[in-house]
């Protein structure tokens, strides 16, 4: 399904034709927002929206405020369903009343009894780390590719978005991971991808500058030149080849969210070297990294090439192995124990104090005698 345009009612007196025009295409709208939910396997936050709606040249970039505002209207007037656009996790609300729905504590026990030993039966112990030899950590632009690329992330795999140049906060937790890495014997690996506009090529290539004023603090500024000097910051996407090869659309102009064009040859920043380089390289066009929504097998390829370049395949088997063993130890163990639970229980015993002691008296004394 294609939609051209976001419907909109207009303003005075409407007519009936006019408003069932209306709300037919909003049923189209909502019908081509659920195709790309089910594409995708989650719901985009309205901000994403809006880069899906640009990358399919419904709207520009100029037009970002007041498509935010109409399908926040949409949304209030029940014609968008909640649940198509994901919500802002720094905006989910916080607290809880935590409380138990058994009616007696020897069902809350018996279900505290039931979790914990089927949780038992997932130990998994082995770090993944162990047959590794470089630390990968992802770095987006947009917290919508996490998710996109999550289906290919082993869960060990740190990753983060900084909505534009990360903050302070986020650039520290950073250097932190990485000197982590280093400590356990691993080459940290940062992996960006961001949009392929003016900007974002910019923001990749100072990412070690804007590092450095924080890893000197931190006294980890030799280790971030090794890492730079090592190749170990690497952009991945977005790249024109990618782009044409995956069919995203390029969006013609410049335009930043505040209207102006950098292609205007009379906008401020169109003599800055940054932009200037990039339009000798690319032209006055771009592609949000959001656009990777319209094509997600392609997303995931791209994150998987990326990723096993840096990740041991027969380090990854091993750590499975290691685990799978260690996880099937632990369920022999966990099925011995419900075994015994479910003889004391059925003499009775298992809540009963005296009888239970009864009972392990009466086992203690019919075994054989400890082996020196």
């Amino acid at each position: 399904m294609i939609i051209t345009a976001l419907p909109r009612m207009g303003s005075g007196r409407i007519s009936e034709a006019k408003r069932l025009q209306f709300h037919a295409d909003m049923h189209e709208v909502v019908a081509w927002m659920r195709q790309y939910v089910a594409r995708l396997g989650f719901a985009p936050v309205a901000r994403s929206w809006l880069y899906a709606l640009e990358s399919e040249g419904i709207i520009t970039k100029g037009d970002f405020t007041w498509s935010g505002k109409w399908l926040a209207d949409r949304r209030k007037e029940g014609l968008i369903p909640f649940e198509l656009v994901g919500a802002d996790s720094t905006r989910a609300l916080s607290g809880s009343d935590v409380y138990d729905k058994e009616e007696t504590p020897r069902e809350y026990i018996n279900r505290q009894l039931r979790e914990s030993l089927d949780q038992a039966k997932h130990y998994w112990p082995a770090s993944y780390w162990k047959h590794q030899e470089y630390f990968p950590i992802i770095w987006t632009e947009k917290r919508d590719l996490i998710k996109l690329f999550e289906p290919e992330l082993p869960n060990a795999i740190r990753r983060f978005a900084s909505k534009g140049q990360a903050d302070v906060n986020s650039r520290v937790a950073l250097i932190q991971e990485c000197d982590w890495a280093e400590l356990q014997g691993l080459e940290p690996v940062v992996l960006y991808c961001g949009d392929l506009d003016p900007m974002g090529v910019k923001m990749s290539d100072a990412i070690a500058e804007n590092l450095r004023p924080l890893a000197k603090v931190l006294n980890w500024d030799d280790s971030l030149e090794d890492m730079a000097d090592d190749g170990r910051i690497v952009r991945f996407g977005l790249n024109a080849e990618f782009v044409d090869n995956a069919g995203l659309v390029w969006i013609d102009g410049l335009e930043t969210s505040s209207g102006g064009d950098l292609a205007n040859p009379n906008h401020k920043h169109r003599k800055f070297p940054y932009v200037q380089d990039y339009l000798e390289t690319y032209g006055p066009r771009k592609v949000e990294a959001n656009a990777l929504i319209a094509n997600p097998t392609a997303a995931r390829s791209l994150i998987r090439d990326e990723l096993w370049q840096w990740l041991s395949h027969s380090g990854h088997k091993q750590w499975e192995s290691e685990n799978r063993a260690a996880s099937s130890e632990a369920t022999g163990h966990v099925d011995a124990i419900t075994r015994m639970l479910a003889m004391f229980d059925s003499v009775g015993a298992l809540y009963n104090p005296r009888r239970l002691e009864q009972a392990v008296n009466s086992g203690l004394n019919s075994l054989p005698p400890a082996a020196n």
